[in-house]
């Protein structure tokens, strides 16, 4: 009992935390809360004023109306939350008609109901635009349809049987329900489409994901003989209609909605069975495969247990897998990061800090995590020649990553004279486009069978 307790007071502690961010997930949940809320204090009040009568089926409802708040509450904090939506849903729906229908003591107040379906038909409609098409669509419909026909008939049930309700002038009041309400559903309709060219890419990614438009190129990286010494899996989005559309464009609409979980889990399986292929037509070679990890997949409560998953399916040893991530990430729950990291790394997965001298720059990070490379962004790279301040920090960087047993890669490598100076540097790793761009697979098979008649 006191677990449970300590453990409610952590989940309320910590729920800032839990639905904070602007994914649509998050607010959803957020929604589900304050309908839970919302539900619970209603219920409560009705169930305070009918104490004490003899209706027992109505206390009930309210009883039950209640607890289905509670219900609501707890979904938002839970798994599996489609499958509580269309629960959550119907069940708000079926216990709000046999309200219309049984609760007939408050007879002043009995239109005043009704307003409940009006929210109902207004949230699906805009809450849920991202879900089913009948979640999204159908079950707004089926509301609105729900409300028109109590407000114009007034059906009850009493004393075993239906009872109607018919305003004199049904026209008329009809009118002034369907119009108003109607109107307020189209808006609904016409504000919840997504319009922004934000939106539009996020909408167009998640089908992306679904039609198979994503692709990985392989970018080559060399050692300081110019051996392939592995790849870097980049995720291109090849557009039925626009096209490829640039990684720095696509990529922060996909964290930003949290589609990039779903993106990361395609590229590593895609990546993984790539890998397979490969070592069937060409054993003997044991290339190294970097993989970028978003702060979003690294924080995510099921990023471990997934990963450890889609490894268990591949005969793919972890020594060959490199993930990268950005020094950004540090600036998130620093324990929870160093227990992933120091998990992978005692699999042999090895760890790089990518675009490192560009971002939340700390050196502390180097000793505090169980980081295996270094890989100085091609911005600093390419002004080494023109900027001593950057030559200063690139030239120090490879020092220092050589002094704590790091291996340093740099990016961005676009000729032979930047190639040349670093490695006279002591840089031994290397990548851009001087040896080769991003390559699809087809492509990058080349470098491989280069590499293997080398070997």
């Amino acid at each position: 009992m006191i677990s449970y307790v300590m453990s409610g007071y952590t989940r309320l502690r910590n729920l800032p935390f839990i639905l904070r961010g602007d994914s649509p997930e998050k607010k959803l949940r957020l929604t589900l809360l304050i309908a839970g809320v919302a539900s619970i204090l209603a219920g409560c009040y009705m169930l305070l004023v009918n104490f004490g009568r003899d209706n027992f089926t109505l206390f009930g409802l309210y009883l039950f109306s209640t607890l289905l708040g509670g219900y609501i509450s707890l979904a938002a904090f839970s798994n599996g939350l489609t499958r509580n939506l269309y629960i959550i849903t119907h069940a708000l729906l079926g216990i709000i008609v046999l309200l219309f229908l049984l609760d007939n003591q408050h007879l002043s107040g009995k239109h005043s109901e009704y307003n409940y379906l009006i929210a109902l038909t207004a949230g699906a409609a805009l809450v849920l635009r991202l879900q089913s098409v009948y979640l999204s669509r159908v079950f707004p419909l089926i509301c609105l349809a729900v409300y028109l026909f109590f407000i114009s008939t007034g059906l009850i049930w009493e004393n075993g049987r239906f009872l109607l309700n018919i305003p004199q002038e049904t026209g008329f009041y009809f009118v002034n329900c369907f119009i108003p309400v109607s109107a307020l559903l189209l808006t609904v309709f016409t504000y919840r489409g997504n319009y922004s060219e934000t939106d539009l890419i996020k909408r167009d990614l998640a089908d992306a994901i679904a039609h198979n438009q994503l692709e990985i190129y392989y970018q080559p990286q060399v050692d300081s003989e110019r051996r392939l010494i592995g790849f870097e899996a980049l995720l291109r989005w090849k557009h039925p209609v626009k096209g490829f559309i640039a990684p720095g464009v696509f990529i922060p609409v996909a964290e930003k909605s949290g589609l990039i979980i779903p993106i990361g889990r395609w590229v590593l399986e895609h990546m993984l069975q790539q890998m397979e292929a490969w070592d069937r037509d060409y054993p003997g070679q044991q290339l190294l495969f970097s993989i970028n990890i978003s702060p979003l997949q690294l924080m995510h409560r099921d990023f471990t247990q997934e990963t450890l998953l889609t490894l268990s399916h591949y005969k793919i040893r972890p020594e060959r897998l490199k993930f990268e991530i950005t020094e950004t990430t540090f600036i998130y729950d620093q324990p929870r990061i160093s227990n992933v990291i120091r998990h992978f790394s005692q699999l042999g997965v090895k760890w790089a800090i990518d675009d490192f001298g560009v971002g939340y720059s700390s050196l502390k990070s180097l000793s505090d995590f169980a980081i295996d490379d270094i890989k100085i962004d091609k911005s600093l790279i390419m002004h080494i020649f023109e900027n001593t301040s950057a030559a200063i920090i690139v030239h120090k960087t490879i020092e220092l990553s050589r002094a704590m047993g790091l291996n340093v890669l740099a990016e961005g490598i676009e000729s032979e004279e930047y190639f040349e100076h670093l490695r006279n540097k002591g840089c031994h790793l290397f990548q851009g486009y001087h040896f080769a761009r991003p390559l699809p697979a087809q492509e990058a098979v080349s470098w491989i069978k280069k590499s293997v008649g080398a070997a």
